[in-house]
C-alpha cells in the first residue's frame, strides 16, 4: 500500500534536468536576437535601397534652349523630357513677356526682333518648377525699334552746354527749352542720321533746362537739368608797337580773385584790389627776348576761368654788326650783315675816321683793323640804300 502511494513517474525516466531546461532556454533566446537583427538589417537595406532609387528619380534635368534668327523675329526652340510650364523673355533687362505651355515636353515661338546689337534672355519652367536660363546677343538690321534715345548733357567752355542724343537706329530731332521760354528744335543732319550734338548758352542765374529727343520710331526721351549760368574774366593782351612791352586788361562783372603772369614759364601774381576787383591792368615792360611767350589766367570770384596767351617775335635788326678780336693780338675783325643793300661804311678807330671802299651789298667783312697797345675804341656805323643806319662801338684792350 506505501508503494503504491510513492510511486513518481518521472522520477527514473531519462527527462531533462532542470539544467538543460535552461541552456534551452538561452540558445532560444540568441536566435531570437539574431532573427531580430536579420529583420532590422534587412528592413535597412530595403529602405536605403528605396531612398537611393527615388533619389536617382528626383534628379532635375533642364531644358534645352536654341534661337533662330528669321528676317524679322527670332524663333525660340525649346525640348525637355518633361512639361513645360511656361516660356518668359526679355530683351535687354527690359519688361519680361511670358508665354504658357501646352502640357507638351517641347515649345516653338515666334517673338519680335529688334532692330540693333540686343541681349536676348529666355528663362523656361517645367512642371516640376525647375528653371532653365539661356542668354544670346543678336544683331539685327530688321525688326522693331524699341529702344529710346539716350541724351547726355555736359558742361563745356563758355559756358555753355552740351546736347548729345543718339539712337541706336536713327535719330530725328531734339528739342531743348529754357525756363518757360519758346522750345527750340534741332533736326538730325544727313551726316550722321545716329546722333545730334549741339551747344547752347547757360542763360545767366539759376535756370531749368528740359531736353526732348525723339527718334525715327517715335520712340521718345526726356532729360532735364538745373544749371546755374556764370561768365569768364575777359582777358586781353595788347602788344605795343616797338614791341618791348604789353599792356594787359583783365574784368569781371562779380570780381577777380587771381590773375596769374606767366612770362616764358615764369610765374608770378598781379595786385589786385579788394575793393575795386572788377579790373585789373598793369604793363608787362622791358620785352627784350627775341621770342617772349605772355600767359595770363584770370579766375573770377565765381570760380570760371579765362586763359589768354601771346607770343611776341622780334623782328630781325635790319643791320647787324659784329667786332671781336682774332688770333692776331694786332688786329680786329667787323662783320655786317644788311637786310638792303649796303650804301656806306664809316670806319672810327680811336677817334681818327678811315674810309671803307671795298664792301659786298649785303653781307661784308672788313678785316685787319689794327690795334695799337692799350685800349682800343672802335666805332663802325653802317648805311643802307633805304638810310637805314646801324652804329656798333666796340672796346678793345690790348
Amino acid at each position: 500500500m506505501n508503494q503504491i502511494l510513492d510511486y513518481n513517474p518521472n522520477k527514473n525516466s531519462g527527462g531533462g534536468t532542470p539544467k538543460s531546461d535552461k541552456i534551452v532556454r538561452i540558445f532560444a533566446i540568441i536566435l531570437a536576437i539574431f532573427a531580430i537583427c536579420l529583420l532590422i538589417g534587412g528592413a535597412y537595406g530595403i529602405y536605403k535601397n528605396k531612398k537611393e532609387s527615388n533619389t536617382v528619380a528626383e534628379a532635375p534635368t533642364e531644358a534645352k534652349i536654341s534661337t533662330e534668327l528669321l528676317e524679322n523675329e527670332v524663333l525660340i526652340k525649346v525640348s525637355h523630357d518633361k512639361a513645360i510650364e511656361k516660356l518668359i523673355y526679355n530683351w535687354d533687362s527690359d519688361k519680361e513677356t511670358t508665354l504658357k505651355g501646352d502640357g507638351k515636353s517641347s515649345m516653338e515661338s515666334k517673338i519680335p526682333v529688334i532692330a540693333g546689337n540686343h541681349t536676348l534672355t529666355v528663362k523656361v519652367t517645367d512642371i516640376n518648377g525647375v528653371e532653365t536660363f539661356y542668354t544670346e546677343e543678336i544683331t539685327s538690321e530688321n525688326g522693331e525699334d524699341k529702344i529710346k534715345p539716350r541724351i547726355d548733357l555736359k558742361v563745356i567752355e563758355g559756358p555753355k552746354i552740351q546736347i548729345i542724343a543718339t539712337d541706336e537706329t536713327a535719330i530725328d530731332f531734339i528739342t531743348y527749352r529754357w525756363n518757360d521760354e519758346e522750345e527750340q528744335k534741332v533736326e538730325v543732319s544727313e551726316e550722321n542720321g545716329k546722333e545730334i550734338i549741339c551747344e547752347i548758352d547757360i542763360l545767366k542765374g539759376q535756370n531749368d533746362l528740359v531736353v526732348i529727343a525723339v527718334d525715327k520710331n517715335n520712340n521718345t526721351t526726356h532729360e532735364n537739368g538745373s544749371f546755374t549760368g556764370v561768365t569768364e574774366p575777359k582777358v586781353s593782351i595788347v602788344i605795343a608797337s616797338d614791341k618791348k612791352s604789353a599792356e594787359v586788361t583783365c574784368t569781371h562783372e562779380n570780381g577777380l580773385k587771381e590773375v596769374k603772369v606767366i612770362i616764358n614759364g615764369e610765374e608770378s601774381l598781379a595786385e589786385i584790389n579788394e575793393e575795386e576787383n572788377k579790373t585789373v591792368t598793369f604793363t608787362i615792360g622791358d620785352i627784350n627776348e627775341e621770342n617772349t611767350t605772355i600767359k595770363i589766367i584770370a579766375t573770377s570770384v565765381d570760380d570760371t576761368q579765362k586763359e589768354v596767351e601771346e607770343t611776341i617775335q622780334q623782328d630781325a635788326p635790319a643791320i647787324e654788326i659784329k667786332i671781336e678780336e682774332t688770333e692776331n693780338p694786332e688786329e680786329a675783325l667787323a662783320t655786317i650783315n644788311s637786310v638792303a643793300e649796303i650804301k656806306e661804311i664809316q670806319l672810327n678807330i680811336n677817334g681818327e675816321d678811315y674810309t671803307v671802299d671795298d664792301f659786298a651789298p649785303n653781307n661784308t667783312t672788313i678785316e685787319g683793323i689794327p690795334l695799337v697797345q692799350g685800349e682800343n675804341i672802335i666805332k663802325i656805323k653802317v648805311i643802307d640804300i633805304n638810310d637805314g643806319e646801324k652804329e656798333e662801338v666796340k672796346e678793345i684792350t690790348r
